[in-house]
C-alpha cells in the first residue's frame, strides 16, 4: 500500500473534520447568526420577485384570484385596493413592491456577506495563531520531520484553503441553499405535484458531488505538499542569490523550481478538470429536469389549476433554482481544498507538545553538571551518534569540547538543552536528572549562543532582550552589550536600541551579528553558558577583543565551549576530545599536547577541520 493509500485509510471522515472546523465558527454565534438572518431575507426576496410577477400577471386580466399570491395578499393587507380597478392598482403597487423588495434583497446580500466574512476571518485567525502556537512547542523531532518551506507553507497556503471552506463555501451553502430551499418551497405552494418532477434529479446530482469529491479531496493534498516544496525552494534561492550566481547554477536552481511548480501545476489542472466536469452534467441534468417539468406545465388538464400569473410565477422560480444549484455543485471544490488543509492544521494542533515530565522547580542553579554513560540515536535514525559519554563537569568550570566534524559535540549540547533525551544514561544538574526539573525552570538555567545567529525583523532591544523585555531596562541592555563588544556599533545605528534590523540581521556584518547574539546570552544571566562556534564569525582582532569579555561573561557560570578557535580551547579549565561519538581524551591543553594524540594533531592544523 501506498503512502497517499494510507494516508486516505486513516484520514477522518469528512463529516468529522467539518463538523470540527464548524466548532470555530460556533465561536462567532452572533456574526453567524446575523449573517443567516441576512441570507434568509435575501432568499425570501428573491421568491417574492418571482411571485410579483404573478401579481402583475393577474392583475392585467381582472381575475378574480389575483389577489391569491403571496406579495398580493400582503400589499393588500397593508395598503386596500378601494376603488382602484386592477391595473391601475398593480401600476403603484408592483413598482414599489420591486424596489422594496430588491432594497430587502440587496440589505439581506450586505449583512450576509459582511458578518459571514466577520466569522471567516476570525477562523483563520484562530486557527493560524492554533497551528503557531502548536508548532513551536512540540518536540524538536517533529519540527526536524518538516522542512522550512513546508512550514511556512501550513501557516499561509493551509490556513487559506480552510479560509475557503469556512467563508465562500459557508456562505455558499447557506445563502444558494437557502435559495433553493425558498424556490422548492415556493414551487410547492404553487404546484407540489409538478414540483415533485424535479426532485426526480436530485439523486444525479447528489451522486456527481459524492464521485466527484474523492477526487477533489486526493488532488487537494497533493497541491498542498507541491505547495511546501514550492515555498521552500522559493525561501532557498531567495537567501543564496550570491551562491548561485558564482557557482553558476541558473539553470539548475531553475530546472528544480520548474519541476516541483509543474507538479503543482498539473495538480491544479487535474482538479480544473474534475471540476469542469462536474458542473456541466450538474446543470445537464438540470435541463433534462426543467424540460421535463415544462412539458407537464404545458398539459392542458395542469394549465387549468394555473392562472397565467401563477404559472409565469413557476416557471420563473423553476429557471432560477439553475444558478444557485451550479453554485452549489462548484462549491464541493472549495470544501474538499479547504478539509484536506484542515486535516493537516488540525495534525498539527493535535502534536502533543514537548514531554515536561519534570516536577521540581529550580530558581538558580549551581551549576555542576555530570554526564552518566550517555548513548544517543536521533529518531528514526540507529546509528549511534553518541556512545559510553561520562563526564563530570564543576560548577563554574570552562570545558572546551573539540574534535572533527561528526564527533558528537552538537548532538552533546542538544542533550543538555533538553531538545532531545539520551537513548541511553542520564544527565545531572547538580545531583538531579535534567528530567526531574520543570522545562521551563531548567531552561532559565542555560544560555545559548549558537554557530547559526538567529536575528529577528525587529529592533535591537527587541532582538537583545528576545523573551526577558518585561523584565529588563536599558541600562541592562546597554551593560549587556558593553560585555559583548556591541554597544559601539549598536549606538552609531541610526536609532540606536530602536532601530529595526533587516531580515536575518541583514546590514550588519558576521562579526557583529554574533555580538549581538552573545549579548542577548549575557543578558540572560543564566548559570550555565554554552558557546558553540560563538566567536566562529569574528575576525582575528574582533575574537581578540571579545574574549576577554566572554571570559568576564563566563566567571562564575559553568562554560560549555565548542571551539575550533586555539585562543577559546587554550584558557579552558578542561579540553574534552571527542571522536566518533565518544570521549577518547580529556585534560588541559599541556597535557594533552603531551599525549601528542587526536589533540596534539588537531592544534598543529590550527583546528582548521570543523
Amino acid at each position: 500500500m501506498t503512502d497517499e493509500s494510507k494516508r486516505s485509510a486513516e484520514q477522518p471522515s469528512d463529516w468529522a473534520l467539518y463538523g470540527r472546523l464548524l466548532s470555530y465558527v460556533a465561536i462567532y454565534g452572533l456574526a453567524f447568526f446575523l449573517s443567516i438572518l441576512g441570507f434568509v431575507g435575501y432568499s425570501v426576496a428573491n421568491v417574492l420577485l418571482a411571485d410579483l410577477t404573478r401579481f402583475l400577471l393577474d392583475s392585467l386580466g381582472e381575475s378574480s384570484r389575483m389577489g391569491i399570491g403571496l406579495v398580493a395578499q400582503m400589499v393588500h393587507g397593508l395598503w386596500p385596493r378601494g376603488d382602484l380597478d386592477a391595473v391601475a392598482y398593480a401600476r403603484i403597487a408592483v413598482p414599489v413592491g420591486a424596489i422594496v423588495l430588491a432594497l430587502v434583497r440587496a440589505a439581506g446580500y450586505f449583512l450576509g456577506n459582511y458578518f459571514m466574512n466577520i466569522v471567516a476571518r476570525g477562523v483563520v485567525h484562530r486557527l493560524r495563531t492554533q497551528v503557531f502556537d502548536a508548532l513551536i512547542r512540540v518536540p524538536k523531532v517533529v519540527i526536524d520531520g518538516y522542512t522550512h518551506g513546508e512550514l511556512v507553507s501550513k501557516l499561509t497556503f493551509n490556513v487559506e484553503q480552510v479560509s475557503g471552506a469556512s467563508s465562500e463555501a459557508l456562505k455558499t451553502i447557506i445563502r444558494d441553499g437557502l435559495t433553493v430551499l425558498a424556490l422548492i418551497a415556493y414551487m410547492l405552494y404553487l404546484n407540489w405535484q409538478l414540483t415533485l418532477v424535479f426532485f426526480a434529479v436530485t439523486p444525479g446530482i447528489a451522486g456527481v458531488v459524492l464521485v466527484v469529491g474523492r477526487h477533489f479531496r486526493r488532488y487537494s493534498r497533493r497541491i498542498q505538499d507541491s505547495m511546501g516544496e514550492v515555498t521552500q525552494l522559493s525561501n532557498e534561492s531567495m537567501h543564496a542569490f550570491d551562491e548561485i550566481r558564482m557557482f553558476s547554477a541558473s539553470y539548475q536552481q531553475s530546472a528544480r523550481f520548474h519541476a516541483v511548480s509543474q507538479f503543482n501545476r498539473v495538480q491544479s489542472l487535474k482538479l480544473a478538470f474534475v471540476q469542469a466536469v462536474s458542473t456541466p452534467i450538474a446543470q445537464v441534468l438540470l435541463a433534462i429536469a426543467l424540460a421535463v417539468l415544462f412539458w407537464f406545465a404545458l398539459d392542458p388538464e395542469i394549465l387549468a389549476g394555473f392562472t397565467p400569473g401563477s404559472l409565469v410565477a413557476f416557471i420563473a422560480a423553476a429557471t432560477q433554482l439553475g444558478k444557485p444549484i451550479r453554485t452549489l455543485t462548484n462549491v464541493q471544490s472549495v470544501i474538499q481544498r479547504g478539509l484536506a488543509a484542515s486535516e493537516d492544521l488540525f495534525a498539527q494542533i493535535d502534536t502533543p507538545a514537548e514531554a515536561d515530565p519534570g516536577e521540581h522547580g529550580i530558581d538558580r542553579a549551581q551549576g555542576h553538571i555530570a554526564l552518566e554513560d550517555i548513548g544517543f540515536s536521533y529518531p528514526g535514525d540507529e546509528r549511534r551518534v553518541l556512545e559510553g559519554v561520562s563526564l563530570t563537569i564543576a560548577a563554574g568550570q570552562m570545558v572546551a569540547f573539540v574534535g572533527r566534524s561528526g564527533a558528537g559535540k552538537s548532538s552533546l549540547m542538544h542533550l543538555l538543552c533538553r531538545f532531545y533525551a539520551p537513548t541511553s544514561g542520564r544527565i545531572k544538574l547538580d545531583g538531579k536528572p535534567i528530567e526531574a526539573f520543570r522545562l521551563a525552570d531548567y531552561r532559565r538555567q542555560i544560555a545559548l549562543v549558537s554557530q547559526r545567529v538567529v536575528l529577528f525583523s525587529d529592533t535591537v532591544r527587541a532582538n537583545v532582550g528576545f523573551g526577558q523585555l518585561d523584565r529588563i531596562d536599558d541600562a541592562q541592555l546597554l551593560q549587556a552589550l558593553e560585555t559583548a563588544q556591541a554597544r559601539e556599533f549598536v549606538e552609531a545605528l541610526p536609532q540606536g536600541l530602536d532601530t529595526v534590523l533587516g531580515d536575518g540581521g541583514d546590514g550588519l556584518s558576521g562579526g557583529q551579528r554574533q555580538r549581538l547574539a552573545i549579548a542577548r546570552a549575557v543578558l540572560k544571566n543564566a548559570p550555565i553558558l554554552i558557546l558553540d562556534e560563538a566567536t566562529s564569525a569574528l575576525d582575528t582582532e574582533s575574537e581578540a577583543a571579545i574574549q576577554s569579555a566572554l571570559e568576564t561573561a563566563a566567571a562564575g557560570r559553568t562554560t560549555l565551549v565548542i571551539a575550533h578557535r586555539l585562543s577559546t580551547v587554550e584558557r579552558a579549565d578542561l579540553i574534552v576530545v571527542m571522536d566518533g561519538g565518544r570521549i577518547i581524551a580529556s585534560g588541559t591543553h599541556e597535557s594533552l599536547m603531551h599525549e601528542n594524540g587526536l589533540y596534539a594533531s588537531l592544534y598543529h592544523q590550527g583546528f582548521g577541520e570543523p
